[in-house]
């Protein structure tokens, strides 16, 4: 598959680093042009599935304004100027839980909406946690901790208790690795 050629390009909003709305003309590689593209750029985050050695997994939840519902999520945040995802994945961890990872493994960078951009999100598997501070929250982080066993884990999941697709996608893939290689 080709890519796109982008024609040109009108920024329609920008708010970096949270946010930048733009319009694209493309055209495709069979010649059709599409004069009206938009874009939303959005900056990369991590998630964290953190687990400990008794089978318990971090998790936190919050009230997510966007959605206007209180949400049940992994550790996570928004990567930082000159960080890597590994880096950002460890400092978000120890901020919103106070844990720390002895084995960690990256399990890839997914994008959420391949019409739109809306940024990507970095996965990782943190295995062998152990609280080593308290949490420091920013301002802005009102949570509540959360350490539930990994068949609770499941059978969220299965019933489709996490509303967050970021999380859902996270969690599904961290559970099928975790039980293919215990």
């Amino acid at each position: 598959m080709k890519p796109w050629t982008v024609l040109s390009r009108q920024e329609l909003l920008d708010r970096r680093p949270w946010l930048r709305v733009v319009a694209e003309h493309v055209r495709l590689p069979n010649g059709h042009e599409i004069p009206d593209f938009y874009a939303i750029e959005m900056p990369e985050w991590v998630q964290v599935f953190a687990v400990d050695g008794e089978g318990q997994v971090a998790m936190i939840e919050h009230y997510k304004h966007g959605a206007g519902m209180t949400s049940m999520e992994l550790p996570a945040g928004y990567i930082d100027p000159g960080e890597t995802p590994e880096e950002s994945a460890r400092r978000e961890l120890l901020e919103e839980t106070g844990l720390e990872a002895g084995d960690w493994r990256y399990l890839g960078r997914y994008f959420i909406d391949g019409n739109r951009g809306c940024g990507a999100s970095h996965v990782f598997l943190a295995r062998d946690v152990r609280r080593v501070a308290a949490p420091t929250l920013e301002e802005s982080e009102i949570i509540a901790q959360r350490r539930l066993p990994l068949d609770d884990v499941r059978r969220l999941w299965l019933d489709g208790q996490f509303r967050n697709l970021g999380t859902l996608g996270a969690v599904g893939l961290a559970l099928a690795i975790l039980e293919r290689e215990p």
